[in-house]
């Protein structure tokens, strides 16, 4: 079937802070292809990452690229070889394009393929526009009673549930976040998700911890500042100390810490409050050189790993965890705008007031 539109508006980036809604053409279907009329959309930190330095590292763009990653949308039209959807369906998009052949893709490891491709990274196109093709095997199916705005974040849940398999969670565990933004957040719904008992987090704004321990926290506080002169180790021990006791936790420490902020302070005090033979797990985007505390890294015997994307079957679990209601997303929702009006959405992400923002792509 053929989508009848011919207009196809995207969010543009043109160059650092200044994008423009423009319209992209409507993107080719290919036999194994399926064109989605995208409906919601995520902005996450590498979006604005992207809109405030016109690219990410050293992939800056060099013409008008459509932003987002984050979508979910209705099939509109499918390709003549494609037998696993039909036209009205809803789906997830899966941003990440691995090329299936190189020895991480074989290991069942796309997140680290050699030659990944991923919508709104230079030069690949993304999905904040209001139609977008892709590969058949790059959607996942979306059952009725998930919102096009709890739609909109399937995809950095993914993100979170990849961690959570990262960092081992089980029952009856220990965790401390550092970092109550909407990766940090969505963490915290998996680990109890997958039966974490107790979750501490942290955070440098006192409106993000509140509402962390509303939302799921079993306690959550603002990370005290570093008294004048006191070095970072110092600070370190003194935060495990007051915080594990104001928490209610054992004085040696928590089983995993999750550092999703990229605060080097708070990648020093995440290795302090695990007890030994604990795991931290480095989320957060900090610096690119930063000082770490080694030395406690072997004499604890702490297993420390690192996290990005999703694999096989991550938005497959994210999508039945929210829909069996093991999870629930609308509350990190907090705020929704048209596609006409981009600028302001990313704006808004940029300062930090909202949880959680959605883009319309059909408004």
């Amino acid at each position: 079937m053929t989508a009848t539109t011919t207009t196809n508006l995207g969010c543009m980036l043109l160059k650092p802070k200044t994008i423009e809604i423009q319209d992209m053409g409507m993107p080719q279907v290919g036999p194994d292809d399926v064109l989605v009329k995208c409906i919601s959309t995520g902005i996450c930190g590498s979006d604005v990452h992207n809109y405030t330095n016109g690219g990410i590292g050293t992939d800056l763009v060099k013409a008008p690229l459509c932003l987002g990653h984050e979508t979910a949308g209705i099939v509109s039209q499918v390709g003549s070889n494609v037998k696993t959807f039909v036209v009205g369906q809803k789906v997830a998009i899966e941003p990440g394009i691995p090329c299936r052949y190189c020895a991480h893709c074989k290991n069942g490891r796309t997140n680290l393929c050699y030659n990944l491709k991923h919508a709104s990274l230079p030069p690949t196109h993304g999905s904040l526009c209001q139609y977008y093709a892709t590969h058949s095997s790059h959607l996942v199916p979306i059952p009725e009673g998930i919102s096009w705005e709890e739609a909109g974040s399937i995809q950095p849940f993914a993100v979170a549930i990849q961690l959570a398999r990262r960092a081992h969670f089980t029952a009856g565990q220990t965790l401390a976040v550092f970092g109550c933004g909407p990766l940090g957040l969505l963490v915290m719904a998996a680990a109890k998700a997958y039966g974490v008992a107790k979750i501490i987090a942290f955070d440098i704004s006192e409106t993000r911890t509140k509402f962390a321990k509303e939302y799921i926290a079993d306690f959550a506080a603002v990370s005290p500042k570093m008294k004048e002169g006191q070095d970072i180790t110092s600070w370190s021990i003194e935060l495990k100390k007051e915080m594990l006791a104001a928490a209610g936790v054992d004085p040696q420490g928590v089983d995993v810490v999750v550092e999703a902020s990229g605060a080097e302070a708070c990648m020093h005090a995440g290795i302090e409050m695990l007890h030994s033979g604990g795991t931290y797990v480095q989320a957060g985007l900090g610096k690119p050189i930063t000082t770490f505390p080694t030395l406690k890294i072997t004499s604890k015997e702490l297993t420390v790993v690192g996290t990005v994307r999703y694999t096989g079957n991550c938005f497959e679990t994210a999508i039945d965890m929210m829909a069996r209601g093991a999870v629930d997303l609308k509350p990190l929702i907090t705020k929704t705008y048209p596609l006409s009006k981009s600028a302001e959405a990313f704006e808004a992400v940029r300062a930090g007031v909202e949880i959680k923002i959605i883009v319309m792509n059909q408004e």
